[in-house]
């Protein structure tokens, strides 16, 4: 048993689990009002996603609440429904995405010049609002609703990962007021959209949920916008692997080799939560009722008996296919996995040859954000010139 404050969890918790995950495959945390079970093995991953989901769920939240043990609500749908729903609406958006993010890096790389400096993050979120809209909703939205969209990312892109024991605060408050920008956002999505064909707002026939679509787009965009991000930033910082990718376009079986290899590295979720619904156990250890289950997705994804070398960036270790089942938790796996991978996975492997096919991308005074998602801070630019 390990005993942690509350501040230090709150402070950096991916740098406790980094220092956890020495402590052995399965550790229990107390932290606050709450006690956890940490997972660092790999091995285990099966049991808690795949063997026992319908036991160990996925919460409402994936933060780490340190509030005292409560049991999960039922889900306001179908969550079996929805995600069949979504599955079908996104079967065919791939090949929509790819286009979409093409057309949306030549419209921001038409202004570039030689020499120049862009901001990353706010370049990123445009696309990224582009390529979801267009990719997974078939839809449209104006100018207005872009600039309030790219405001909610920023503001939810900086929410806490690590949730007090008390509920009311300002933070709470300003949640509300960004969830209603969201949701009013939304509406110009679905009134934007084409109905005729599949997309993700297929699964709005499953309930009636007017926050539905705003998650949907949220849980879509802020990902691949975080993603995005890393990709830019490794590619710029590593000359040798980016001129092997060079060399290979238009072809993109190294590049869809270098997205898993940099969301590996860099998972938009470096923690997967469940709760426990009833008594359980987890590799023998007994999990009671009401109990949180957390995987170390950045040591399970960095474990050395899976992984040669896991702190480096080699592309190479996917040439030939999955390295490890289980040990490769970036979208997840099992029931939950993300049912937007395909679909991520093919706009990220054509962003980078839309954006840099003309282009060096070189990152200047980078620094990662140390609240809310790990990822390149506001401010982080690129220097482009011409190849």
């Amino acid at each position: 048993m390990v005993a942690l404050r509350a501040r230090e969890l709150r402070a950096d918790f991916e740098a406790v689990f980094d220092r956890l995950a020495g402590g052995g495959d399965l550790v229990w945390v107390t932290a606050g009002k709450k006690r956890f079970l940490l997972v660092n093995e790999p091995e285990l991953v099966a049991e808690v996603l795949v063997q026992k989901s319908t036991v160990l769920v996925k919460p409402r939240s994936q933060a780490i609440d340190l509030g005292p043990p409560r049991a999960e609500p039922p889900p306001a749908v179908d969550i079996a429904a929805l995600r069949r729903a979504v599955s079908h609406g996104l079967a065919e958006r791939p090949a929509v995405a790819v286009e979409a993010v093409r057309a949306a890096a030549a419209a921001e790389t038409a202004s570039w010049r030689d020499g120049a400096e862009v901001e990353l993050m706010p370049l990123l979120r445009r696309i990224g609002i582009a390529t979801a809209v267009r990719g997974a909703f078939a839809s449209e939205l104006g100018e207005e609703e872009v600039r309030r969209l790219d405001g909610v990312l920023r503001w939810f892109d900086g929410s806490p990962r690590v949730l007090p024991a008390r509920r009311l605060s300002r933070h709470s408050l300003r949640r509300r007021l960004m969830e209603r920008e969201l949701a009013q956002v939304a509406e110009a999505l679905v009134a934007g959209a084409d109905r005729s064909v599949p997309s993700e707002l297929d699964a709005l026939a499953v309930g009636d949920v007017p926050s539905l679509a705003g998650e949907l787009l949220l849980g879509a965009v802020g990902p691949l916008v975080q993603s995005a991000a890393w990709l830019v930033i490794r590619f710029g910082s590593e000359a040798d692997e980016a001129a092997r990718l060079r060399a290979e376009w238009p072809a993109t079986h190294r590049t869809e080799a270098f997205v898993r290899e940099v969301t590996r590295l860099h998972p938009t979720n470096p923690r997967i939560t469940r709760t426990a619904l009833v008594d359980t156990a987890v590799g023998g250890e007994p999990v009671p009722a009401h109990s949180r289950v957390v995987l170390n997705v950045n040591a399970i994804s960095r474990d050395p008996r899976f992984f040669e070398e896991p702190e480096r960036l080699l592309p190479d270790r996917w040439l030939a296919g999955r390295p490890h089942k289980f040990a490769y938790l970036s979208f997840g796996i099992g029931e939950r996995r993300c049912l937007g991978e395909a679909l991520a996975v093919a706009a990220l492997t054509a962003l980078l040859p839309a954006l840099a096919a003309g282009w060096e991308l070189r990152p200047d005074a980078f620094r990662a954000t140390s609240a809310g998602r790990r990822q390149p801070a506001e401010g982080t630019r690129l220097a482009v010139s011409v190849c």
